[in-house]
């Protein structure tokens, strides 16, 4: 089986089909979602919409949560919190029910998935360093953890004998073995801030271990020009040209 994993839509109505098309064409059989499909963006509802049609595996992120008043946004930047309360406004019953009803964290075979960090979800903490990650692979037994938040794709393989992890600064590997254990953080579909301006998408297939990391040019100018039509804060538009 062939696995669609990606995280941190925000609301970007056209990065979000530009993946889902590129992902139909790739055969995937299950797609799992990692969190924050709302905030930021001018499309909530129809974001939301297409990932109910998927019938995937889902969880919430932080946005998704402050939208619906289950998570505290007091230490959101202004930008975000600006966001936020046009979301509030925006949404319609069907996505408030939506976005109530995703889980914290969720389980897919030997996959564990949760927008922050496994340790405490609901601190909304972030992953930067690999010390930061080796504390984390304690709060999982599965073989491979997918995380988001931070929307910045990477790979961190953890030799359990040694009790060593490594960052592996490859685009696509082949997941090893008994005594291996990994997080990846999926990236962000539509707010990506690793300097690269292309939506992220990983797929993984279960059958041949290779998981791999894509790029994808989308319609970037649209979706601009939604963000600042609509009202909301100019540097939520800028900024996804330079992937920050």
């Amino acid at each position: 089986m062939r696995l669609g994993v990606f995280s941190d839509v925000h609301s970007n109505l056209e990065a979000l089909h530009t993946v889902l098309t590129y992902l139909s064409k790739q055969k995937v059989g299950q797609y799992l979602f990692i969190g924050d499909l709302v905030g930021y963006g001018a499309n909530p509802n129809e974001c939301v919409e297409l990932i109910k049609e998927l019938k995937c595996i889902s969880i919430a992120g932080n946005h998704d949560y402050g939208v619906i008043g289950k998570t505290e946004i007091s230490n959101f930047n202004d930008a975000a919190i600006s966001a936020v309360l046009w979301t509030k406004k925006e949404v319609n019953k069907a996505t408030k029910d939506f976005l109530k009803e995703l889980p914290l964290t969720n389980k897919f075979k030997n996959f564990f998935l949760v927008h922050s960090t496994p340790k405490q979800p609901e601190l909304w903490r972030y992953i930067f360093t690999l010390i930061q990650a080796q504390d984390e692979f304690a709060d999982f037994e599965e073989k491979i953890c997918f995380i988001g938040h931070s929307h910045s794709p990477s790979i961190i393989e953890k030799n359990d004998k040694k009790n060593k992890c490594i960052l592996i600064n490859e685009s696509k590997i082949k997941v090893k073995g008994s005594g291996y254990r990994y997080l990846i953080n999926v990236g962000s579909v539509g707010q990506p801030r690793d300097n690269d301006r292309r939506a992220c998408v990983v797929i993984f297939d279960t059958e041949t271990n290779i998981i791999e990391i894509k790029r994808l040019e989308y319609n970037l100018e649209q979706t601009q020009a939604k963000i600042l039509n609509a009202g909301l804060p100019p540097i939520l538009a800028y900024r996804l040209a330079e992937g920050k």
